[in-house]
């Protein structure tokens, strides 16, 4: 039997708030969460490293590829995972809703943890 994880849809940011290539922080219920655009693409991950805790939107960003800005790990924006590495701890991600101009996020609501 599967699960059905509930969300809710919290407005986060304007798409023309976010640099192409770049990152903006957002906080969604005091967590900072990173949202990276990249073509015409958002992807969004917890603004914070587990190496160190160093906030992720700062690092440099090569393709999909963010590198933290403290001691370079690096992680797949689009997945949260190191590369090479899909079967490590991903970094929580979060799904970007775009309408109009309005950058919406996916938030699980509490309770709904597998």
């Amino acid at each position: 039997m599967s699960r059905v994880r509930a969300f809710e849809r919290v407005r986060v940011a304007h798409a023309s708030d976010v640099p192409v290539g770049r990152a903006l922080s957002v906080s969604v219920h005091g967590v900072l969460v990173a949202i990276w655009r990249i073509g015409d693409g958002f992807h969004a991950l917890e603004d914070r490293c587990p190496h160190a805790g160093s906030a992720l939107h700062d690092g440099e960003l090569d393709g999909c590829v963010v590198r933290c800005p403290l001691h370079g790990w690096d992680f797949d924006v689009r997945t949260g995972f190191r590369p090479g590495q899909p079967d490590g701890f991903p970094i929580p991600g979060f799904r970007v809703r775009r309408e109009g101009d309005l950058l919406l996020l996916d938030w699980p609501l509490r309770g709904n943890e597998d």
